[in-house]
């Protein structure tokens, strides 16, 4: 049985965050390559248990960042992704 996919629309920034990252490109490379990339920002589709997963590994590397602004971009990502797995 097919689970049914979550567009996850990011900006190519936050794609690069993530994919720059490298706790969550090495956990989630299952994840980060489902992207369709285009001029106007990158998209995922995930299931709701990958969205799940993307979103545990986003939350913990945020908690353990060592610059402030990363653990920006991650904390920013991270609320995003939890506004799409919870609507």
């Amino acid at each position: 049985m097919m689970s049914n996919k979550v567009s996850i629309p990011l900006t190519n920034y936050e794609y690069e965050v993530l994919k720059n990252n490298y706790i969550i490109s090495a956990c989630c490379k299952m994840q980060l390559n489902t992207v369709t990339l285009s001029e106007s920002g990158a998209e995922l589709l995930l299931t709701q248990n990958e969205l799940k997963k993307l979103i545990g590994y986003v939350a913990a590397e945020a908690n353990h960042a060592r610059k402030k602004s990363e653990q920006e971009d991650l904390n920013s990502i991270c609320d995003y992704l939890e506004s799409i797995d919870h609507s």
